[in-house]
């Protein structure tokens, strides 16, 4: 695992947040985060609706929002051919009241079918939460959400993300690539 802070500078940040943040940007709902089955059973688990949009999916363009975007988006993921990127999406979660003991969305692997894949999750605001990461099925180790910064995982590590509680809202761009 490889964490990487100050991606982006002022100007490319302050670019990028005014362009998921603008009143175009077209959000899609999601009634939970994790729509896959987990191998991991945890009474610390939740679900809760996100909004996401899809710049990349199957390999394939999704959204004309990804040529608007390409000058940042090329220095976040810029050691990684684009013809390699499996799916590339925006995150974007709002507050939700936990219940007692609950920390953490359902812990899953993204895209399970492709050997070999990595997990880059850029968060250009900081937040009141964390990413979670599992090895054998307990909690290994949970990083928390800062701005300006880049986590680069294999893809094999179940994760799972959670909510703000204070903050307005979490934004991730989660690209997955070979």
């Amino acid at each position: 695992m490889k964490i990487t802070k100050n991606v982006l500078s002022k100007k490319d940040l302050k670019e990028f947040v005014n362009l998921v943040t603008c009143d175009n940007f077209p959000w899609y709902y999601n009634d939970k985060t994790a729509h896959i089955k987990s191998n991991i059973n945890s009474k610390h688990t939740y679900e809760a609706p996100q909004l996401t949009h899809k710049l990349i999916g199957n390999g394939e363009v999704n959204s004309d929002w990804l040529k608007v975007m390409s000058p940042i988006l090329d220095n976040i993921y810029k050691d990684i051919d684009i013809n390699g990127i499996i799916r590339m999406k925006f995150n974007l979660l709002f507050p939700y009241k936990y219940k007692k003991n609950e920390k953490h969305c359902t812990p899953h692997i993204d895209n399970e079918e492709h050997e070999g894949n990595r997990i880059l999750l850029f968060y250009p605001q900081d937040c009141d939460c964390y990413t979670y990461f599992f090895k054998n099925k307990k909690l290994w180790k949970k990083i928390k959400v800062t701005g300006n910064t880049l986590i680069d995982f294999d893809g094999k590590i179940y994760h799972a993300g959670s909510h703000p509680i204070k903050s307005t809202n979490k934004i991730v761009l989660n690209i997955n690539y070979m």
